[in-house]
């Protein structure tokens, strides 16, 4: 039976920082277990490939939801199946969090996990295209790009949020205030930097390190209230892998408390209905799961020639982008999902920025996750409240590893969510109405002028809105006992197993979770290697 110091269950953007970091010590064997393969296709490479990857099962663990909203439908959640994980598919959008998000961390009850605490982590790991300063860093092995400039449409849109007051900015991460500019991204030289690029393939050629793909957990072996071990689905049936010192759950938000109500460790009434004897009982697990739902705004342009439509919906277009990228590595193709991002209050009350948007010069679809370009010009702006509070939840139905949990989603919203979603969703149509974005604007398309009032617009965001794969929660930390994580990590009641992913989060840090988690990771290894 094979042996290891620390088995890592996930090679997603925790997985791969963790096994980096663990694995500087040349005394520690750790081992990182992933479902899916590596990522050697370009789509994974390419910043705009995330187009064929998102929902593509082969490259994607593609979730659907319980049935919400006006019409009953459902919702597809997709999640990186691929050593690098979600890394390797997002939007690339690089967003540190809110300084005084991350203090209220400590202020739950969890030490350690600050402002100042994790600042110069990011110093330490970035290699930030502006320089150094006081809040970036520079010389690290994650690459941060920004755009200098963009589209004639991006230009309108940047003057156009800052005649509603947010202050154009050159680095989105150096400032908590109302704000707009050019999103900063992991790509460099016009290429995708995912965790397992960045942090993990360097750290391969370490002898103490060992990384297993297509290795599918189907649960973790607690013998005397310890994790001791996993067990690996193969071909040939099951591979018990045994961890002298402990056991770091890194599969997300969906995966990680799906894996630990396999092993039974979670609530007694949801493992009773799904077949699956009583380890330890942590009726939290899955519990309290938050999503960002985003509402959009799409807008069709008076010329042609403007945006990025023309040159990427057609075949003649995609194949000039195409080769603009494959010589220069620039253009459409080589950057982020959206081009602009902005964060501003929903009301002038209110203390804090407490909503984020994404801006670009192109239209998709109409359904949500479309990724189908029009043909004709046009111009999006999506957004959703940073911090709701509806709550929802995830659980295992069966006791078979290879059936995807029952995800319910927190899209029933409270009054103060449904107040924020209004609110926002005024303040984008504030932008489009202001110039110079609007002498470009020739109508807009979704939802169209009929929607107006509070109910309507509410129903559009259920109707046409979608996820925005940063949901988190689900194995929260706390101090508290019935929180599923302390804020060492540790899963409480069973020694030997921590969870370092979006599912400890109590609060939702960032608009965009990846920088975040890489931060997070490499405290949470050298914590690890403290307590060894």
């Amino acid at each position: 039976m094979a042996s290891y110091d620390y088995i890592i269950v996930g090679g997603g953007t925790s997985g791969c920082v963790l096994a980096a970091e663990l694995s500087k010590d040349p005394g520690a064997r750790v081992l990182l277990l992933e479902a899916g393969k590596r990522d050697r296709s370009p789509i994974f490479h390419i910043p705009k490939g995330f187009a064929f990857s998102i929902e593509n099962p082969q490259h994607s663990f593609v979730y659907e939801t319980e049935p919400f909203g006006p019409l009953g439908q459902t919702e597809k959640w997709s999640r990186g199946r691929v050593l690098g994980g979600s890394s390797a598919i997002n939007g690339m959008v690089y967003n540190r969090g809110a300084q005084h998000d991350w203090d209220s961390i400590v202020e739950r009850g969890n030490p350690g996990w600050g402002w100042e605490e994790i600042l110069p982590v990011y110093k330490e790991i970035e290699d930030h295209q502006l320089g150094a300063s006081d809040m970036r860093g520079a010389g690290g092995p994650l690459h941060i790009s920004v755009q200098q400039s963009g589209d004639p449409v991006d230009e309108a849109m940047l003057d156009a949020a800052g005649n509603i007051g947010l202050k154009r900015v050159d680095d989105l991460n150096s400032s908590d205030e109302e704000r707009v500019g050019y999103a900063p991204a992991n790509i460099k030289n016009g290429l995708r930097q995912s965790a397992g690029k960045v942090f993990l393939k360097p750290a391969e050629k370490r002898p103490n390190l060992s990384v297993r793909t297509g290795a599918q957990v189907t649960r973790v072996v607690v013998e005397k209230d310890r994790a001791v071990g996993v067990v690996v689905g193969t071909g040939a049936g099951a591979e018990e892998i045994r961890a002298g010192k402990e056991i770091i759950l890194s599969l997300g938000n969906m995966e990680t408390p799906k894996l630990l109500e396999l092993s039974g460790i979670g609530g007694a009434e949801v493992l009773k209905a799904a077949g699956i004897d009583l380890v330890l009982d942590r009726p939290m697990v899955g519990e309290d799961m938050i999503e960002h739902r985003y509402v959009t705004l799409q807008l069709r342009l008076n010329d042609p020639k403007l945006g990025y439509n023309a040159r990427l919906s057609s075949g003649l277009g995609q194949a000039a982008s195409g080769l603009k990228y494959l010589f220069t590595r620039s253009g459409p193709i080589a950057s982020a999902a959206y081009d602009l991002v902005g964060f501003l209050k929903t009301n002038p009350a209110e203390p804090r920025v407490d909503a984020q948007i994404l801006m670009t010069p192109f239209t998709q679809g109409s359904k949500p996750l479309d990724l189908t370009l029009e043909s004709r010009p046009g111009a999006s702006i999506i957004g959703y409240p940073l911090r709701p509070t509806s709550l929802g939840r995830l659980h295992v139905v069966s006791g078979d590893p290879a059936v995807h949990p029952r995800i319910t989603t927190n899209y029933e919203f409270d009054d103060a969510d449904r107040r924020k979603f209004v609110d926002l969703f005024r303040r984008m149509r504030d932008i489009a109405a202001q110039h110079p974005f609007v002498d470009v604007v020739k109508a807009e398309t979704e939802p169209g002028w009929a929607v107006q009032d509070d109910e309507s617009i509410l129903n559009h965001v259920l109707l046409n809105g979608g996820t925005s794969f940063h949901a988190y929660g689900a194995c929260k930390m706390g101090p508290g006992e019935d929180a599923v994580t302390d804020p060492q990590l540790r899963v409480r009641g069973v020694d030997g197993l921590r969870v370092m992913d979006a599912s400890v989060l109590p609060v939702m840090v960032a608009g965009n979770l990846n920088g975040p988690l890489m931060a997070m990771s490499v405290k949470a290894a050298r914590m690890i290697l403290e307590d060894a």
